[in-house]
């Protein structure tokens, strides 16, 4: 019994050994682990929407739209591993009803209207370098090109991605659609400079994707003070180029350039915001030669309704060919915050001769937005 006591003893020292170093080893593990979680966000956007066409237009008639859109992304730096690297993946679901069957406009009276589909619409990565960024993958890239700030709760298209380019090159990189492609941008005093190259088939961004063309876009924006607001100007530029058996679908060889300003300042406590956009594509196998926009918003207007907001805008497309010429967009629209992540928004739109042909037309929108992150 001596000698088994005896032996325990003389092992213990190298058991506790043994055990501290397995303490040691495991603890970066769960400083990893911790690591690894911080670095993962998400975040999830569901909306139901009602549309009706009350009168004039192809017909009266309502629909109803579902979208939803699902991600997350993984910071590099909060896992422990290298600065400025983030990787995202965001996955889109559309059953559309079509609202242009009824209202017979170009323009699109609803920003979320697509072909109905479940496919990745992000899936790229960024890296940050000082001053520079880059991303590479499949990117929408309308999201970071010719974007309004301002303009973002209004529902009519071409606020946020002009007619211009939308509707003359049906294949490009612009909401619901996104292509493989590679971007870059730097930014210093005020400045922003970006450029990048896409596939030219954003509906099949997989499908043989060095053989469908390609999208080159370029951009310079300037920010800054002017009185009591802030001010953004952008100037951008895109040049198509489209094999001829698939120009019918996805776009010609074009071009076309696009400026916008935004302005946003506060007076009585109340944040205002107003825009301006224009667009030309003058080449003669365009349909829309031109387009402008412009608006008004307004939030924090209510003092028991912090996060409500309201606008106003109006949006032109020029048509080629068409009896009246043109198609003019009034909008106005009210946002309200029910609870934390949960918008109600109404919208009504007049549209003046849809697509140029058809009689005017009166429209409803109740959005229903909640967003989980």
């Amino acid at each position: 019994m001596n000698d088994l006591y005896n032996r325990c003893r003389a092992c213990r020292p190298v058991c506790l050994v043994a055990l501290a170093l397995t303490c040691l080893s495991a603890s970066p593990s769960i400083a990893e682990a911790n690591n690894l979680r911080s670095a993962v966000s998400w975040n999830l956007h569901l909306s139901l929407e009602g549309i009706d066409n009350f009168s004039g237009g192809i017909a009266p008639g309502a629909v109803g739209n579902a979208t939803a859109r699902a991600g997350f992304a993984f910071n590099t730096r909060r896992a422990g591993w290298w600065t400025g690297g983030r990787f995202v993946a965001q996955f889109l679901a559309i059953q559309n009803g079509n609202p242009e069957h009824y209202v017979g406009d170009t323009q699109g009276v609803n920003a979320f209207t697509g072909l109905n589909r479940g496919a990745f619409y992000q899936l790229y990565y960024r890296q940050n370098i000082d001053n520079a960024t880059l991303r590479a993958g499949l990117i929408s890239a309308n999201d970071y090109f010719d974007s309004t700030g301002v303009a973002s709760n209004f529902l009519n298209v071409s606020y946020g991605f002009g007619s211009a380019m939308g509707i003359n090159v049906p294949g490009a990189s612009s909401y619901p659609f996104s292509s493989l492609g590679v971007m870059g941008s730097y930014s210093a005093d005020g400045w922003t400079g970006m450029a990048g190259i896409f596939e030219g088939d954003a509906i099949h961004p997989f499908k043989d994707p060095t053989h469908r063309g390609n999208m080159i876009w370029l951009e310079a924006d300037k920010s800054g003070s002017l009185g009591d607001g802030k001010y953004t100007v952008k100037v951008g530029g895109w040049r198509n180029r489209q094999l001829p058996q698939y120009q019918a679908t996805l776009g010609n060889d074009t071009s076309g350039m696009y400026t916008t300003g935004e302005y946003r300042w506060e007076m009585d406590g109340m944040d205002w915001g107003s825009f301006l956009e224009f667009e030309a594509a003058p080449n003669p196998v365009n349909l829309l030669p031109w387009y402008m926009g412009a608006g008004l918003r307004l939030k924090h207007f209510w003092a028991v309704r912090p996060g409500d907001s309201a606008g106003i805008g109006m949006a032109r497309a020029w048509l080629r060919g068409a009896p009246y010429n043109a198609e003019t967009d009034f909008e106005g629209y009210y946002s309200a915050r029910i609870i934390r992540r949960l918008y109600l928004q109404t919208d009504i739109q007049y549209v003046v001769h849809p697509s140029a042909i058809y009689q005017n037309a009166l429209v409803g929108i109740v959005r229903l937005h909640v967003t989980f992150s």
